[in-house]
């Protein structure tokens, strides 16, 4: 994953995390989940999601359409 992308959704829950990468993916905006959970305890830290800057605007509304923010 390149620097310059922007964290665009995150959760404890990873697999809220995939169904949004899912919709962005049904969408055509490229994207990437960073899990810094803990490998012992999953409930310790966030599963996050990535897209580019340019696609942010558009990946929000479409997480908003869907309910998942």
């Amino acid at each position: 994953m390149k620097q310059n992308w922007v964290r665009i959704f995150s959760s404890n829950q990873l697999i809220q995390v995939k169904i949004a990468e899912n919709i962005l993916k049904q969408n055509g905006i490229a994207s990437h989940i960073i899990n810094t959970s803990d490998s012992a305890i999953p409930a310790l830290g966030e599963v996050e999601l990535y897209t580019l800057p340019e696609n942010a605007k558009r990946a929000s509304e479409l997480l908003k359409e869907h309910s998942i923010e």
